[in-house]
């Protein structure tokens, strides 16, 4: 038998040999890849080396209901539709030449991979191969019709030639473990021959102490916030084939240890201000140089930049990506590309404003402008903007939530830094629009507004009344004079009676835990924006309820085996993956909630250090 070697290099000085099916297996410390190496006979060519994940040896998929699910039966519609959607994972770097190949149990009248991005369908076959620039890092995508369709196998294939017999071969996880299978296929003599490998590797992760507590000192608020910033450079979108190169992968999913939704581009903006404001504290032990911070930063901006559309008799015009709303009942193969100039100017306030600040690279101001211009020009025509632009149905929808009051923040930042009072003007139509459509006597705002049935109630959702008070607070900064921080004060008044005694507030503020599950998002948000009330009003109220949620959240930061989910805060909701369509009551961490929380360690930092 051939023998085939397989280098495994850890950032390690140790090595250990050891035998398995009867190769011999090495362990370096060079490199943080996986280098094989294979003795073969001098006439072998055309190797075709596979590589298999065990993160696909269960394929998750639209389906799926989590066995935490209190309410398992409302899940799914009735009669489930006869098509389905599989996730495959690629967590690996794809090398020039790769391919993926995915083998059906039996052939598909229907087949989309990747459909969101592409556009494209295939007709009655059984094998799909795939170039490696439609392969998205992590979270891949297949449609099937019919449903009872299931993937066979998925691997990632390369066709390698040796030099006399010897071949050396190098790839490289996406992933700090990495977990599969390889196997070479070649012919020697005009024998088929297969060489089959598992492979169990790691790499040493530097700075990963635990914390001991979680009283509020400056180190601990420090190691707290290094983890988080790392668990969002780890989320971040590196494929430079991918549509939304440079974005952040919205979710990481612990049931299936994989990134998600790297199309929800609007989530991606604190994140921005966090990598801006990490560049200014001084011991922080994260895994990249302040350069490295503000470039991780630009990549973020930029990925909006690129998804904008630029067609000027369009009705979004310079509006970027929101994301693509998924649920198996939507006619588009699962999806729905939505733009919202909310998101957008959301994402313009956190990330376009503040790289312009921080850099001086007028495209973001001017990115920012344009945003602003279309965000007018609605509101002239609405009064209270839609909430999203379907693009594949070209209208907008005929309601807006209360979430949609966050968009004040782009506009408000906007008159912050040009001192143009249109913006001004505009921030305040912005809000008061919202006003007279969702605010509440008692404090709240409805859930919505609906251009034919009108108001839809309140539902008392913590992250949506959270985004509700991030425009009341956009808009006091932008007109102190107004209303706008005592109606912050009295939404922040009646949250406080649903905040529980460890910081928390559950999804729906006035359901029990065990039907709606822990808010962690929301927690994280109205911790930040409740130090910014503080620092509105003077009350000291709300900085104790928001230490009170950040000490819950630093109690909640993961710290378990899976790596990729290191730093960030676990939640198992209704809404786990924002949407009750998608992934419900698995366990998922979020990008923005690690932004949010790194946001309000921040404003902590700043107090304890007074």
């Amino acid at each position: 038998m051939r023998s085939l070697f397989i280098s495994l290099f850890l950032l390690s000085s140790e090595i250990v040999f050891a035998q398995a099916n009867q190769h011999e297996i090495s362990w370096g410390q060079d490199g943080t890849g996986i280098t094989i190496h294979a003795n073969l006979g001098a006439s072998v060519q055309d190797v075709k080396i596979h590589i298999r994940s065990d993160r696909n040896t269960r394929i998750t998929k639209i389906t799926d209901i989590s066995t935490e699910h209190p309410e398992p039966q409302t899940v799914l519609p009735n009669p489930i539709p006869n098509k389905q959607i599989w996730y495959p994972v690629v967590d690996i770097i794809r090398n020039p030449g790769m391919k993926g190949h995915i083998m059906l149990d039996s052939i598909a009248t229907v087949s989309a991979w990747n459909q969101h991005f592409f556009k494209k369908s295939e007709q009655n076959i059984k094998k799909i191969n795939l170039e490696a620039d439609r392969l998205e890092d992590w979270e891949n995508s297949l449609y099937i019709e019919p449903r009872a369709r299931r993937i066979k196998d998925f691997y990632i294939q390369q066709i390698v030639q040796p030099i006399n017999g010897a071949l050396t071969y190098h790839f490289t996880p996406l992933s700090e473990d990495w977990k599969g299978t390889i196997t070479l296929h070649y012919k020697e003599n005009g024998i088929s021959k297969t060489i089959n490998h598992k492979i169990n590797w790691s790499k040493n992760t530097i700075g990963r102490s635990e914390l001991t507590n979680s009283a509020l000192t400056q180190k601990n608020l420090k190691i707290a916030l290094s983890k988080s910033i790392d668990y969002i450079l780890r989320s971040q979108n590196n494929n430079t084939s991918s549509l939304t190169y440079g974005g952040l992968n919205l979710f990481y999913d612990l049931d299936a240890q994989t990134y998600r939704s790297n199309h929800w581009i609007w989530g991606s903006g604190p994140a921005v201000k966090v990598l801006l404001n990490a560049r200014k504290i001084s011991e922080l032990t994260i895994s990249t140089s302040a350069a490295g911070l503000l470039s991780a930063a630009e990549k973020i901006g930029q990925s909006a930049i690129n998804t904008r559309i630029m067609d000027v008799t369009h009705p979004m015009f310079g509006v970027p990506l929101s994301r693509w709303r998924r649920d198996i009942i939507l006619p588009d193969f699962g999806y729905q590309q939505c733009y919202s100039t909310s998101d957008a100017n959301f994402f313009s306030g956190w990330a376009w404003i503040p790289l312009y600040t921080e850099t001086g690279n007028k495209k973001y101001l001017d990115a920012a402008k344009l945003l602003a211009e279309t965000t007018d020009r609605l509101m002239t025509q609405y009064g209270l903007i839609p909430q999203d632009y379907y693009v594949d149905e070209q209208k907008f929808s005929e309601h807006t939530i209360d979430e949609s009051g966050f968009g004040a923040e782009g506009i408000a930042n906007l008159y912050a830094i040009t001192k143009d009072p249109k913006y001004f003007n505009m921030a305040e139509q912005y809000i008061q629009e919202h006003l007279k459509k969702l605010s509440r006597p008692d404090g709240l705002w409805e859930r919505g507004w609906h251009q034919k049935t009108g108001v839809q109630p309140t539902i008392k959702m913590t992250r949506g009344l959270g985004w509700a008070m991030e425009g009341l607070l956009a808009a006091h900064r932008n007109n102190p004079k107004g209303p706008y921080l005592n109606l912050a004060k009295k939404m922040a008044d009646r949250m406080q009676a649903w905040q529980k005694p460890d910081g928390h507030w559950n999804f729906i503020t006035d359901e029990p835990v065990e039907k709606v599950g822990i808010s962690e998002k929301g927690t994280a948000l109205w911790s930040y924006l409740l130090y910014q009330l503080y620092a509105a009003s003077g009350e000291k109220k709300y900085v104790v309820m928001a230490r009170k949620s950040l000490t819950w959240c630093m109690k909640n930061q993961y710290q378990g085996p899976d790596r990729q989910a290191y730093g960030g805060i676990i939640g198992k909701t209704i809404h786990s993956a924002v949407g009750a369509a998608f992934r419900p009551w698995f366990p998922i961490t979020c990008a923005y909630t690690s932004a949010f929380f790194s946001l309000a360690l921040m404003e902590e930092l700043k107090l304890t250090k007074q």
